[in-house]
């Protein structure tokens, strides 16, 4: 036979549980936070690569400028 369900929770499941709704409801402004430092670390990741993609295409010749000197 099974026991039935307790109406109430013990104290310590109580405090369990308002820890980690206390934990989600702090931590939620925060992984924003860590979401946009990382977007913008991607980003500017990006920019530096390209950047120095560039560059070194540049400076192998590959890149065409003749058009920009003429009238």
């Amino acid at each position: 036979m099974t026991a039935p369900v307790p109406s109430r929770l013990s104290p310590t499941a109580g405090l369990l549980n308002a820890l980690a709704r206390l934990y989600i409801r702090r931590a939620v402004p925060f992984i924003a936070i860590q979401e946009k430092a990382r977007e913008e670390a991607i980003n500017l990741n990006h920019r530096l690569r390209t950047a120095r993609d560039f560059a070194d295409t540049e400076a192998a010749g590959y890149i065409d400028r003749s058009y920009l000197e003429e009238p």
